[in-house]
């Protein structure tokens, strides 16, 4: 009995995890740049031990872990505002940021750009946007246009070229602050292959690849398995608090 009272357990703790990537996808669903999230249930074989500190003979349970999630970095559709510090990428390259917080040089498809206070091109709080030498932008102006290649000019006729790295779509990232990535793997700002298509798009922002309909679907089941194993826990429970009395009897 114990055996499955562990394992409604543990599904219990698993599709509340689920739940709140779920939920996550879908509050940021009209954040953009977003990348859709997913988890990977794993597995790993776990001896039953028995209340007396010894192993069973009986083999293993196997029990599912979310240690691990995948991120989509499918490129989502595009809006056009007509707003010039509004950016798009196509292709499978990413803006160059810096991480307010600690300096470190992030990627981002976020595009939403602005001003900071002292006139640099930034992504509101998160940090500022880096040239093609990992310098800030100074803009001190949004009387802007940029090229199909990544070559920001002023009105007063100053340039600057915006760094871009490139990462493959099967890339492993680790998410910061949910509109920031990082590669798992030790990564090269601007180092987009020689023949690697891609074109910026001024006047338009890249939006979330959330699909709301498939997150919706995907709730519903992590909820329904989640009512499942709380049932199912509860009636173990029972049978537990039975048959304790029942030997006490004895």
């Amino acid at each position: 009995m114990l055996r499955g009272y562990y394992t409604a357990a543990n599904g219990i703790i698993n599709e509340q995890r689920i739940l709140n990537i779920i939920t996550n996808n879908m509050a940021n669903v009209k954040t953009a740049g977003y990348k859709n999230e997913t988890a990977i249930p794993t597995t790993f074989a776990e001896e039953l031990l028995l209340i007396n500190g010894k192993h069973s003979q009986t083999g293993t349970i196997r029990y599912r872990t979310l240690e691990e999630t995948y991120t989509n970095l499918e490129q989502g559709s595009f809006e056009d505002t007509g707003s010039r510090l509004d950016v798009a990428l196509v292709g499978n390259i990413y803006f160059n940021i810096e991480n307010r917080k600690t300096g470190e040089t992030l990627l981002t498809r976020n595009g939403q750009f602005s001003l900071d206070a002292e006139g640099y091109l930034a992504l509101g709080p998160s940090g500022r946007i880096l040239d093609v030498n990992g310098n800030p932008i100074q803009l001190g102006t949004a009387d802007i246009a940029i090229s199909r290649d990544g070559v920001i000019t002023t009105d007063d006729g100053r340039t600057y070229t915006l760094g871009l790295t490139y990462l493959p779509p099967d890339t492993a990232i680790e998410r910061v602050d949910d509109n920031m990535f990082r590669p798992y793997e030790a990564f090269e700002t601007g180092n987009i292959p020689e023949g690697e298509k891609y074109r910026v798009r001024q006047g338009s922002y890249e939006r979330s690849n959330v699909d709301v309909a498939e997150e919706m679907v995907k709730a519903m089941d992590s909820q329904n398995v989640f009512t499942a194993c709380s049932t199912a826990l509860k009636i173990i429970n029972s049978v537990n608090q039975i048959a304790a009395n029942d030997l006490a009897k004895i």
